[in-house]
């Protein structure tokens, strides 16, 4: 039996600290007139897939199996916790909300990626393929969320 790695939520804390380092230093220091984006299911939806490929670019072709319950616990409390200490979200109840949409929203769009990726790598594929991917499952978490309003 494989070893269950845990390097796609070190990849995820990664990129939320990251973009979240980010955002407090274009609020600390950009003009008045800059505005941030909001923290909604496509904001989210980008993280993760950043996450994401960046997470598969460094195990290429490579499949590690994934604990996906113990995933979705790690997503939800980088997702919490990361936007509030950054001061992203108003409040407590906010940042909860954040951390249990952006923590299913990460589990399922990495168990789907998992799924494709075992298929692009079973055969040939082109470098630009994992990207690709990424690109189309946003358009579709776009197209949800425009559902949901």
């Amino acid at each position: 039996m494989k070893a269950v790695t845990f390097k796609l939520n070190t990849v995820l804390a990664a990129v939320a600290g990251a973009l979240c380092l980010l955002a407090v230093l274009l609020r600390t220091f950009a003009p008045i007139t800059v505005q941030l984006p909001n923290i909604d299911i496509p904001c989210l939806a980008a993280v993760s897939l950043i996450a994401i490929v960046v997470d598969c670019y460094l195990d290429w072709k490579k499949l590690t199996p994934h604990c996906w319950a113990l995933t979705a616990v790690m997503a939800f409390l980088t997702f919490w916790l990361l936007p509030w200490a950054a001061g992203l979200v108003a409040d407590a109840g906010a940042a909860l909300r954040v951390g249990v949409i952006g923590g299913a929203l990460f589990t399922v769009l990495a168990f789907l990626f998992a799924t494709i990726r075992e298929r692009l790598f079973s055969g040939k594929s082109n470098i630009l393929a994992p990207l690709c991917v990424a690109v189309v499952m946003y358009l579709a978490c776009q197209c949800f969320a425009g559902m949901l309003l």
